[in-house]
């Protein structure tokens, strides 16, 4: 007999399977990122899954795209694609292509996976084009984030010198530093939740916090140290803009730097002090950091179109022979060593198309009322930071093949398409107000 949580779990996953067919897209998106943060599999009551049940990714991206299908009118969204889309088209694109121009034949899963990923992306960037929707994507994230974090709490994963390894959430981030990375673009997201929210959505933002904050201590990551030290400095930079909310900005910063530092230990300092540590005081794991990076940079000197996705493995120990088979622990050198020059400078193009989306959305959300524009202004702030955070950490992971990478980087065309729509609906508003207005005029003169 199954588990009663796995049972639970898959009347929850089929529900959601036929509520997205049958009722709208959104419901599989939610939950195909449940499962993405979570990762069933990896659940003890996960080993109890039937075999259809496994492919659940697979199938819930079947499920989105059939509710896309079916409700094609019920969505709202201006041009097919905007331009960072088919930027993300191009740098998949550069992936297939590297099969041709790189050193090493044959197919990576790389490949199809982030074929897959694409996919799915250009299904949500046609499904999250609402505020209610964008928020309840933002809710699953900060949920499950809080939920990871309470994993870490109990206990969950695997130790080994005396900071978390593996075993807690998502495949694409169950490793210690990618789980660290993934809590730190959270984090900002959870604030402004708490600035808009009331006294209940505070009192879960606070809890999801501190367990997201401690979780973090417990990864020992100083890739995601230096990331949210650099959030932190740009959310102060960055709230001028916020005069309502910036003095609560400051406070919350305050607040969670006390609460982090109260959470941390003499073994958290030690190592987080070894980024900067000269050649004789680096250890092992830094060491070996540089080396890679130094490796990747003359790799791509080498080999300007790329050595092929997945093949920085195979050429590093030609540099380096003592890491011979290593990763280069830095997403940029490693879009640049696999994807050659065309692919590292679409990766930045995304990202500056990002910032500059965001800017853009700030300055037309003033064009609404405060009470529209304030829902813009927050998110786009969030959104911001959470780059900030997460392109700082992936100095220190290679998330060129990670999928939530991308996800953040599409957050801008959701925002976009998201105040298109605000700016449809205050007009319809304000048009019905208009005729509102015009027939009780009428009727004033018909009684005159």
């Amino acid at each position: 007999m199954l588990p009663l949580k796995t049972i639970l779990y898959l009347a929850l996953f089929l529900t959601a399977f036929f509520a997205s067919i049958y009722k709208h897209p959104i419901i599989g998106v939610y939950a195909y990122l449940v499962t993405y943060n979570i990762n069933p599999l990896g659940q003890w009551w996960g080993r109890f899954l039937p075999g259809f049940a496994t492919r659940y990714a697979m199938l819930l991206a079947l499920a989105i795209g059939l509710g896309v299908l079916f409700h094609k009118s019920k969505l709202r969204f201006g041009r097919f694609f905007e331009g960072q889309e088919l930027l993300l088209i191009s740098f998949v694109g550069v992936m297939w292509l590297s099969i041709v121009v790189g050193q090493s034949g044959g197919m990576d899963y790389n490949i199809d996976k982030m074929t897959k990923v694409l996919l799915v992306l250009l299904m949500a960037s046609h499904v999250i084009t609402t505020k209610r929707y964008f928020e309840g994507m933002i809710w699953v994230f900060v949920i499950c984030g809080l939920y990871l974090g309470y994993e870490l709490y109990g206990g969950a994963g695997s130790m080994r010198g005396g900071r978390y390894q593996s075993g807690v959430g998502g495949s694409d981030f169950g490793e210690g530093n990618f789980l660290a990375a993934h809590f730190g673009f959270v984090l900002p997201f959870v604030g402004v939740l708490f600035l808009k929210g009331g006294w209940k959505v505070r009192l879960l933002c606070v809890v999801a916090a501190a367990f997201i904050v401690n979780a973090i201590v417990i990864t020992l990551s100083r890739g995601a140290f230096l990331g949210l030290a650099v959030g932190g400095v740009m959310a102060v930079l960055l709230s001028a803009r916020l005069s309502r909310y910036r003095g609560k900005i400051i406070v919350l910063l305050i607040v969670g730097l006390l609460g982090g530092l109260y959470l941390t230990h003499d073994g958290f300092w030690y190592r987080m002090t070894s980024i900067q540590a000269v050649d004789g005081e680096r250890d092992l794991s830094a060491q070996g950091r540089l080396d890679a990076w130094d490796g990747a940079w003359r790799m791509a000197q080498d080999y300007p179109l790329g050595v092929g996705v997945g093949r920085f493995f195979n050429h590093i120990g030609e540099y380096h022979s003592h890491i011979a088979g290593v990763d280069t622990h830095n997403t940029y050198l490693r879009c640049l060593a696999e994807l050659g020059f065309h692919g590292f400078a679409i990766l930045v193009l995304m990202i500056f198309t990002a910032f500059f989306m965001l800017w853009q959305i700030d300055r037309r959300a003033s064009e609404l009322t405060p009470e529209r524009a304030n829902f813009f202004h927050l998110y786009a702030y969030a959104t911001k930071i959470a780059l900030f955070v997460y392109l700082t950490a992936a100095m220190f992971v290679s998330s060129v093949y990670i999928e939530e990478f991308y996800w953040l980087l599409m957050f801008p065309v959701f925002l976009k398409r998201a105040l298109d729509n605000e700016f449809l609906d205050a007009a319809t508003e304000d048009n019905l107000s208009k005729v509102a207005k015009s027939a009780q005029l009428n009727n004033l003169k018909s009684h005159v």
